[in-house]
């Protein structure tokens, strides 16, 4: 409690306080009775001394003792902190006693130790005395003046920083309660908050009692929310001040702006991330795996506490969760929904949980819980998008196990037939030849017929092999295989079967391998068939020729028939197209183009001579890629 001023001494809040103006004042009623008692004795006592002299020798002292003690009656009566009081009056009684002591030993000195009292020397050193008294006076008061001259100065820096900056600025004295002492226009129109408010969000204790007792080191920068929806950072630094007040320099800036390009960058990381996980999520190979990358990829995405997938209503996987999170959620969610339908809803649940919820298709949904009361929509957007990653994932991985089902099913009842047809083919073939020593001329023709027919039995089941090994493309294994020793193997095997056509094989050809596997010498077969039996020449003739060409190797079979119109150039490959004049199946160069297709090459067709050949026919070209040398 500080004195009001006009009160006396008896206001006083402390007894340090009372009896220090108390010994001033004491200490000047003692000090006025040597010049009183001098001239009651020079005007009672004989030789009589004339009064107005003994008055003169005495007055100087009855003043100087007469301000000493009204000058501890005027202390009193100040409204100054406790510490100032009784600092002055420490002064005071240091400054007297170190006198009197001085004073005393040169009296002690003269009068005992010289027997002879010079006054002249007492009257010089009590100069000398007072001159040093003054000197230290002097020191003090200039240092103080320079203290005050140092900080008037920061406070004009610090005014004129106020003046110049939009931000709030403010300082803030710690003497009693945290203060606001001057502050700028901006933190007066802006902040409506104290400065205890301000200070309440530092990392440390910056309560006014605890900066008053350990100081502030160092310059302090934290975040601090106002209550009104911006985000403020906050800049404490310690400024110069007096020996007796701590103060600091304010800074709030609002930093709302740059808050929101950080959110924006990280949002748009975090969408970057999900393209990396779709990415991701396209490899895997099991709905086990895909629930646990997504998971991984909605903690960076939402930073759950816990989270899970349901699926029927049944916890698949999670994180920290064992069952799910709000059973009402899954019960509201808009099932089938993508991110543009806000299939997504979130919900505080009863232990004040924040719990998202996104649909994954009609019968799952995948739930995220977090202690924040809400969840930006960067967030949501990004849940959501996981979400029908997840859906198309597993929605993927479906088709591809009904595919393999259908696959297996395929290949077993393709496996089956074909064996039993081929059993069946030869077990015909067979007794047909045991037939040829017991039928007559009439009924051999009708043998030949059956032989013929188990023959062509026999190709079409080789023929449905390599179209279903065609169709099963993607399951190859590519190896290097040497492409001239294949082709020309094919070429010996078409001249046994074709008796009546010549082969022409340009050499050398390139010795080099190519990427395929055991389907390439069906390529060539069904090529060398085909420019035999789709020739309309009286007497076939097939040219082979290869060149390499980069990285590739071309395979080029030409025959001396009729050709392929330009119209049909394509068509010829399609499934189940055939010439009129044609009796196969229409298949064979569509399964060539689907064997070249799957080892990375391609097929096509052009006119022979347009090839700088002569037969004028068809000229069929294999790209193939060359294996690494």
């Amino acid at each position: 409690m500080k004195p009001t001023p006009g009160e006396g001494w008896l206001a006083a809040s402390t007894l340090r306080r009372r009896a220090a103006v108390l010994a001033v004042a004491a200490l000047g009623v003692v000090l006025l009775g040597p010049p009183l008692f001098d001239v009651w004795d020079d005007w009672t006592n004989p030789p009589f001394k004339p009064l107005w002299t003994t008055l003169i020798e005495n007055g100087i002292g009855v003043v100087l003792a007469g301000t000493l003690a009204a000058g501890g009656v005027w202390l009193s009566r100040q409204d100054w902190e406790d510490e100032y009081v009784y600092g002055a009056a420490e002064w005071v009684i240091a400054i007297v006693v170190g006198h009197a002591v001085v004073m005393g030993w040169i009296l002690f000195v003269q009068v005992y130790l010289q027997g002879d009292l010079k006054p002249y020397v007492i009257a010089m050193d009590g100069i000398v005395l007072s001159a040093d008294v003054a000197l230290g006076v002097g020191i003090y008061n200039a240092r103080s003046k320079r203290n005050r001259d140092r900080l008037e100065a920061e406070r004009d820096r610090l005014s004129a920083l106020y003046e110049n900056s939009s931000d709030p600025i403010a300082t803030v004295r710690f003497n009693g309660d945290a203060a606001v002492e001057a502050a700028n226009d901006a933190f007066r129109e802006r902040l409506d908050a104290s400065a205890d408010d301000i200070l309440a969000d530092a990392p440390r204790d910056l309560r006014a009692a605890a900066v008053r007792e350990h100081g502030i080191d160092g310059t302090l920068e934290y975040d601090w929310d106002a209550g009104d929806g911006r985000d403020y950072r906050v800049n404490v630094t310690p400024v110069d001040a007096d020996d007796e007040d701590v103060r600091v320099h304010l800074r709030i800036a609002d930093i709302t702006e740059q808050t929101e390009l950080a959110r924006e960058a990280e949002a748009r990381e975090r969408l970057e991330h999900l393209h990396r996980v779709a990415s991701d999520l396209a490899t895997v190979d099991t709905v086990d795996s895909a629930y646990e990358r997504t998971l991984n990829a909605l903690r960076s995405a939402v930073a759950f506490d816990e989270a899970c997938v349901v699926v029927d209503g049944e916890v698949v996987a999670g994180r920290d969760a064992g069952t799910w999170l709000d059973r009402e959620s899954i019960e509201r969610v808009q099932t089938g929904a993508v991110p543009s339908d806000g299939g997504a809803i979130t919900r505080t649940v009863e232990d004040g949980r924040t719990v998202l919820t996104v649909p994954v298709g009609d019968d799952a949904v995948l739930q995220a819980g977090v202690d924040e009361p809400s969840l930006r929509d960067s967030q949501i957007t990004a849940a959501e998008l996981l979400g029908t990653h997840l859906r198309e994932t597993r929605q993927r991985l479906d088709r591809e196990e009904r595919l393999r089902d259908q696959r297996e099913r395929l290949e077993l009842l393709n496996r089956t037939f074909r064996h039993d047809l081929m059993n069946d083919a030869n077990v015909i073939d067979a007794r047909a030849s045991l037939l040829e020593e017991f039928v007559d001329d009439e009924g051999e023709a009708y043998l030949e017929t059956v032989e013929e027919r188990a023959d062509e039995m026999s190709e079409r089941i080789e023929t449905m092999r390599s179209l279903m090994k065609a169709v099963e493309g993607e399951d190859h294994d590519l190896t290097p295989k040497p492409a001239a020793e294949v082709l020309k193997s094919q070429v010996d095997d078409a001249r046994e079967t074709y008796r009546g056509a010549a082969f022409e094989v340009d050499t050398p050809l390139p010795a080099v391998d190519v990427l395929a596997d055991d389907l390439l010498a069906d390529v060539f077969q069904n090529l060398l068939a085909n420019a035999v039996e789709h020739n309309t020449a009286d007497a076939p003739h097939v040219r082979v020729s290869a060149e390499r060409d980069g990285d590739d190797l071309l395979v080029t079979v030409a025959d001396n028939g009729s050709g392929v119109a330009p119209e049909r150039r394509d068509a010829v490959f399609d499934l189940g197209e055939k010439g009129e004049a044609s009796n196969g199946t229409g298949i064979g160069l569509n399964i060539c183009r689907r064997i070249v297709d799957s080892y990375g090459g391609d097929i096509t067709v052009a006119d022979a001579d347009a090839d700088a050949d002569d037969l004028g026919g068809a000229a069929f070209t294999v790209r193939l890629p060359v294996a690494d040398d």
